[in-house]
């Protein structure tokens, strides 16, 4: 990863410092104290969620700015979603690679937001939920998609993971994402999220939700 200038702020009671200098080379680790005065230039604010008022700090963060993401040592969807409600931006495991990292990097700084993938499936499915509690009929032109990108896509639009999809249909985790990459281009949509709302006849907002196709 490039050098990093952004701010993490971590807990006394888990503190793996060498990894985090390792992803993150240049970033600012500072251990919670009294809350912000200052933010990096580039606005990036990594915050764990082991800090005791980590909610209080992404909401303070995210007024002033920051684009926050949150670092978890066991991720879940409840936390996930208090993370969201607070203004972050992302939400991962506190101890992804460097790849992942820098993916995260990448994206909140280009003004979307980034999920692991088995919580943005859980996610979609709170969402999709919300919007019928039934399936509707599908709304948008698929002829474009084979008969495999169709069987994919609105499996995806409906919550499922890559895992879940090749299982269902008898194809291996990278065909899934072979398949959901030519889906995306060409319903010219950039993510699960706005394929599901694509699909809903609902109109895709302007936030990216990324994520490993």
């Amino acid at each position: 990863m490039t050098a990093d200038h952004s701010l993490l702020v971590y807990a006394s009671t888990f503190r793996p410092l060498d990894h985090w200098q390792r992803v993150l080379p240049g970033a600012r680790l500072v251990e919670a104290d009294a809350g912000l005065t200052e933010l990096p230039a580039t606005g990036l604010l990594w915050v764990s969620s082991d800090v005791s008022e980590w909610q209080s700090l992404v909401r303070e963060g995210a007024a002033m700015g920051a684009r926050v993401a949150v670092l978890s040592r066991l991720p879940e969807p409840v936390e996930m979603n208090r993370a969201l409600a607070s203004g972050a931006r992302a939400y991962l495991p506190a101890l992804s690679n460097e790849r992942v990292f820098q993916q995260v990097a990448d994206t909140v700084r280009a003004g979307g937001l980034w999920f692991p993938e088995d919580l943005l499936a859980s996610l979609l499915r709170t969402v999709a939920s919300t919007l019928n509690e039934t399936p509707p009929p599908v709304q948008v032109d698929l002829s474009a998609l084979t008969s495999r990108e169709r069987e994919v896509a609105l499996r995806a639009a409906q919550g499922a993971t890559n895992r879940h999809i090749a299982a269902a249909l008898g194809i291996t985790e990278r065909t899934v994402k072979e398949h959901m990459g030519s889906v995306f281009k060409k319903l010219g949509v950039r993510d699960r999220m706005q394929l599901m709302l694509l699909v809903r006849g609902q109109t895709p907002g302007k936030d990216d939700v990324r994520q490993a196709q």
